[in-house]
């Protein structure tokens, strides 16, 4: 077995349990044996109708058995795995193509029919073909057909692939960054930057075999990816959620399946919060959350929902995957802090003056590292951005454009973006701040403050809020009073019962000012003045 490569870990569990159930997901079920079966035979078809190491292969499916045999099979073929959300537009879908310079794309038949009736852009840009779909119902529209994955699962043989040296360098996946304006950046990832960073986020989970890890987190999602990942290393079971939009019934089969480890994020757990006392969730032994930082009040509402759980409370970003985790046991007496490097990593903040500090400092993070990317897929303007030289010559290290504080101690403390830092009547504002003395006020869920520009304040600051009533305004104005510097308080109050998202679950900012310069009419969505 190649060490250097990811499929290292499907062959290690398919040999030491090949009985075990590997996945889960609705009525089915598939265990190590038979899935490392079923990724073999749709590594050697695709090998068969020519794709190979280097390719691009775009997996445009739900989170699903499906979905991990293809990652796996892509991972075989030591081709490029590019994930794409389900619920992304046709358009950009179309876009992501070209720009990977994709050979394949794997996709529903609906959505396969979707994007061939999409008319030719200005730029040309074509419609994927061949496409390989999940199962029967659209073969006409290509050339050449090739079987569905369901065909391709029910195949008696496996015809032996013919593979190269695999090498810890090559890349492994190509992920698509939401993108705050414009098109999206495509994050190159290597087979080491996968295998170091599942290797230690397993190492400080202690992840075991006994494990069994709900997943309803997309798997197009850098944080959903890596659950199958780590489900591999650790020989652990996957429970797939296809996604969280049925409350209960996602909620009924993590009990159902005596679920242990329960990845979250922060708008997952207003969903799950209101529900929690119908269920029995003694099974937990690990909650994680990352993507946004939890607010202290999350975590006492964590605490008080799991209390037999440890909660590992998680940061990073998808040009690295994972950078800081906090310790459990130190959850209670520092709720602010998403804690020191993961393990095989290093991280310092640079100052306005380009000084570098490993404590007592606020500026911009940097991460030092073998999970660090290799770069943007076909930008080296950003890349260059994001990538700048190390301490060692030839090396590179990541500077994030995130705002952090280290303590004392070198815990890490999440200020905001570097592009979030609003500036009103003259002084900065970090966003995260305002958000956290509101989620304290009883009534409000999901908080996003923005800045709108304004000719007196520079940025008007402007909180949005998901509630179901609107709080009592006069309520806010005093609480805000007192635990508010005057200039970081909100000049204006957004409320509605449902902030839009984006597809991984973040409240996506950059569609609020629309709704702030437009608001709707309805009475339990209005846009208060103070």
């Amino acid at each position: 077995m190649n060490t250097s490569h990811l499929t290292h870990w499907l062959a290690r569990s398919a040999q030491a349990f090949p009985e075990k159930t590997a996945l889960v997901a609705g009525d089915d079920e598939i265990s190590w044996a038979a899935l490392s079966r079923r990724v073999m035979k749709t590594a050697s078809y695709l090998q068969q109708h020519s794709i190979k190491r280097g390719d691009r292969v775009v997996v445009w499916l739900p989170n699903s058995i499906d979905f991990v045999v293809c990652f796996w099979a892509v991972q075989y073929l030591q081709a490029v795995f590019v994930p794409v959300n389900p619920d992304t537009p046709v358009e950009r879908v179309r876009w992501i193509f070209n720009n990977a310079e994709a050979a394949l794309l794997v996709s529903s038949s609906e959505q396969a029919a979707a994007l061939f009736a999409l008319p030719a852009d200005e730029q040309g840009q074509r419609s994927p073909g061949p496409v390989l779909f999940d199962k029967p119902g659209a073969e006409n529209l290509i050339h050449p057909v090739l079987l569905t994955l369901q065909h391709i699962a029910a195949q008696a043989d496996v015809t032996p692939l013919t593979v190269e040296n695999a090498l810890d360098i090559d890349l492994a996946s190509l992920i698509y960054t939401s993108g705050s304006t414009g098109h999206p950046k495509g994050v190159m990832l290597t087979q080491r930057n996968m295998l170091s960073a599942a290797s230690s986020v397993c190492t400080y989970l202690d992840l075991r075999a006994s494990d069994r890890i709900f997943c309803t987190i997309p798997m197009s999602f850098d944080y959903g990816l890596y659950q199958a990942i780590l489900a591999a290393r650790a020989s652990a079971t996957l429970i797939i959620e296809k996604d969280f939009s049925r409350p209960l019934f996602a909620l009924k089969q993590l009990v159902k399946h005596q679920a242990t480890v329960l990845p979250i994020v922060p708008t997952l757990l207003a969903l799950i919060a209101p529900l929690a006392k119908r269920y029995d969730f003694s099974s937990l032994r690990k909650i994680t959350n990352t993507a946004a930082a939890l607010h202290s009040n999350d975590i006492d509402t964590l605490i008080t929902l799991f209390p037999q759980a440890e909660i590992f409370s998680m940061y990073g970003l998808t040009e690295c995957h994972r950078c800081t985790w906090l310790p459990p046991a130190m959850l209670s007496t520092h709720k602010e802090s998403v804690g020191y490097a993961i393990p095989n990593t290093e991280l310092w903040v640079v100052d306005d003056n380009g000084v570098q500090h490993r404590n007592n400092a606020t500026g911009e993070l940097v991460i030092r590292g073998a999970t660090v990317m290799r770069g943007y897929w076909r930008n080296e303007e950003q890349t260059q951005n994001k990538l700048r030289p190390g301490p060692l010559p030839g090396e590179s290290v990541l500077y994030t454009g995130d705002i952090c504080r280290l303590d004392e101690h070198g815990l890490l403390y999440f200020v905001a973006r570097k592009d979030d830092i609003l500036k009103t009547n003259g002084e900065k504002v970090a966003p995260r701040e305002v958000e956290g003395v509101l989620k304290r006020i009883p009534g409000v869920g999901q908080v996003a403050v923005i800045g709108l520009s304004h000719p007196v304040y520079g940025d008007e600051i402007i909180a949005c809020i998901e509630c179901v009533t609107a709080p009592d305004i006069a309520l806010l104005k005093a609480f805000c009073q007192t635990h508010l510097e005057g200039y970081k308080r909100p000049h204006r109050y957004y409320f509605s019962e449902s902030l839009p998202k984006n597809p991984n679950g973040k409240i996506d900012r950059n569609r609020l000012p629309e709704l702030l310069l437009s608001p709707p009419h309805d009475v339990k969505r209005e846009s208060v003045k103070l």
